[in-house]
C-alpha cells in the first residue's frame, strides 16, 4: 500500500496508516486502542473523531483501487504472454518467431509475466520445452529462477485475495461501529493522560 502525500488532511494520513497497519482488517476494538495510543501522542478533535468512519472508507476504497490496478496490469501481462505464445508456439504470424532467444527477453518481464508464461509453455509439453529452457536462462540473468519466481507470484496473488476480502469487509465493519461510545473512551483516555504527573526526561 502507498502512503499518503503530503498536504491530506491528519485524519485522513492516520486512517490510511490505520488501514495498513491492519492490513485492511477494521476490527471496533483494534481501532480503539489505536486511537487511544494516538491521543496519548497527539490529541485528536472530536470532530476527527467523528470524521474517522468517512476518512476511514475513503482509505479503504483507496486501497481497493491500488490492489485492483496491480491485478489489471497482471492480467495484460497475461495477455501479452497470450500474444507471444501465438507468434512463438503457435507460428500464427511469422515464421521468423521460431527462435526462442530472440523473442523472450528479461528486460520485458515480470513476476506475472514469467509465472503466465512459464504456465502456458508447460502446457504445450515438448513442444514449448525449448521455450521453457529459454525463459529460465533469461531469469538466470536476473539472479533469480522461475520456479521461485512462480512461488513469489502465487504467494502475491494469495495476499491481493486476503487483502481484498479484509478490505471489503471492513467496509461493513466500520459501519456498525458506535463512534458515539468511542468518542467517550476517548475524551476519558485524554482526561487521564491529563491527570497523569509529566515525566521528568
Amino acid at each position: 500500500m502507498e502512503e499518503p502525500k503530503t498536504g491530506f488532511a491528519r485524519i485522513y494520513v492516520l486512517a490510511s496508516i490505520i488501514v495498513a497497519y491492519t492490513e485492511g482488517k477494521i476490527e471496533e476494538e483494534s481501532l480503539k486502542l489505536f486511537l487511544a495510543a494516538y491521543q496519548n501522542k497527539k490529541t485528536l478533535s472530536m470532530e476527527e473523531i467523528w470524521s474517522m468512519p468517512l476518512f476511514l472508507g475513503i482509505a479503504i476504497v483507496q486501497n481497493i483501487k491500488e490492489v485492483c490496478e496491480k491485478i489489471y496490469l497482471a492480467q495484460m501481462q497475461k495477455y501479452k504472454v497470450e500474444s507471444i505464445i501465438e507468434r512463438l508456439v503457435d507460428q500464427k504470424e511469422d515464421k521468423k518467431f521460431t527462435k526462442p532467444v530472440k523473442t523472450i527477453k528479461s528486460e520485458n518481464m515480470n513476476y506475472p509475466f514469467i509465472e503466465y508464461l512459464s504456465f502456458k509453455l508447460k502446457s504445450y509439453g515438448k513442444k514449448g520445452y525449448p521455450y521453457l529452457q529459454v525463459l529460465e536462462e533469461q531469469v538466470e540473468k536476473k539472479e533469480s529462477s522461475v520456479s521461485s519466481v512462480i512461488k513469489k507470484e502465487h504467494f502475491d496473488m494469495a495476499v491481493k485475495k486476503v487483502l481484498i476480502g479484509n478490505l471489503i469487509v471492513s467496509l461493513k465493519e466500520i459501519s456498525k461501529i458506535d463512534f458515539g461510545e468511542m468518542v467517550e473512551v476517548l475524551r476519558r483516555s485524554r482526561r487521564n493522560t491529563k491527570a497523569r504527573p509529566s515525566s521528568s526526561l
